[in-house]
């Protein structure tokens, strides 16, 4: 019998990356900088993967700080690059975040979470946001050494949860992410946090919601 497994990514889907508004502000003089660091980040992380040469997702991190220092003309110090990297660990819950959990939870879904983030600083995470005791497991690619949206890392989730890829569906608000479960065989259930769009280009996933408390509603619904 199918099991039902969903996953869920951290940064930005779970946790929201306005904590970081405060110390871009600071360093940066301008908190929507973070969105610049954020893209350029992932851009690393992709083009790591693609390369096939991993760095784990904090040197990226503080890589794509500089890069995009150097575009606003700044060299930061390293006190300035810690306060960030350091405020990333204690980013705060989506506030639809928790409700999600306890209704997914509820109906007896188990609940792991897949991040690109550091072992640690994944632990961190979800610990410091209080979402920590929702999940059976707490899953960073590192073990994949590979990136999302690489196959790698949905396939050593299964592994570790004892599943086929077919009984994961990966929750998250990129669709890159979606699109990369999806690939290796899982389902997907995108969030279209703002109206966000999902590229018209990808196969679409069955379930999608402007927030996380309706997309668990319609997860239970269809999967319960």
């Amino acid at each position: 019998m199918p099991q039902r497994v969903i996953v869920f990514d951290v940064n930005e889907t779970l946790l929201d990356l306005g904590g970081l508004d405060e110390p871009f502000q600071e360093v940066f003089g301008d908190a929507q900088v973070k969105s610049q660091w954020f893209a350029s980040l992932l851009n690393l992380a992709l083009t790591a993967t693609i390369a096939e040469d991993y760095r784990d997702f904090t040197m990226l991190a503080r890589a794509a700080l500089e890069l995009v220092a150097a575009r606003h003309r700044l060299s930061l110090t390293d006190d300035q690059v810690t306060r960030i990297l350091d405020r990333m660990r204690h980013l705060p819950a989506h506030a639809d975040a928790r409700p999600a959990l306890e209704r997914l939870q509820a109906a007896d879904f188990r609940l792991a979470a897949l991040t690109n983030s550091a072992p640690t600083v994944a632990q961190e995470q979800l610990q410091n946001a209080g979402l920590a005791p929702f999940f059976e497991a707490i899953l960073s690619v590192d073990e994949a050494r590979r990136f999302k949206p690489a196959p790698a890392p949905y396939r050593m989730a299964a592994r570790h949860l004892r599943v086929q890829t077919s009984d994961l569906r990966m929750v998250a608000v990129h669709d890159w992410d979606i699109t990369g479960a999806m690939a290796a065989g899982c389902r997907g259930a995108f969030v279209a946090r703002g109206g966000i769009l999902f590229n018209p280009l990808a196969p679409r996933p069955d379930i999608a919601e402007s927030t996380l408390e309706a997309l668990a509603d319609a997860i239970v619904r269809v999967d319960g």
